[in-house]
């Protein structure tokens, strides 16, 4: 199995499976976040969804908004327009717009 197929897809489910719960309910945050750091990576930083997921349920899962914000903004900053990525990150700007509005009310 390779596991960059599609940009390393699987790392990304993988990622937020292990982030669904808080580590003191069983969940696995550091685990998760080696997934989206592999997900970005394979990805070249194209697939913007894989950030903003990191900060949708890694970051806020630690607590650590620092990586949210900072995440979220570099997503923003992006363009959206890389191939085989163009409608999956257009919705990842517009989540990411709207997560970093909530950012304050989070944490």
């Amino acid at each position: 199995i390779d596991e960059r197929y599609d940009g390393g897809g699987a790392h990304l489910y993988l990622g937020v499976i292990k982030s669904l719960r808080p580590a003191a309910l069983g969940g696995e945050p550091e685990i998760a976040r080696g997934h989206f750091e592999r997900a970005i990576e394979f990805s070249a930083g194209q697939n913007l969804m894989a950030k903003v997921l990191m900060a949708e349920f890694y970051a806020r899962n630690v607590f650590d908004r620092e990586l949210h914000d900072s995440l979220l903004a570099s997503v923003l900053a992006e363009s959206a327009d890389y191939q085989g990525y163009v409608l999956a990150n257009s919705l990842a700007k517009i989540e990411a717009e709207q997560l970093l509005a909530e950012s304050g009310d989070f944490f």
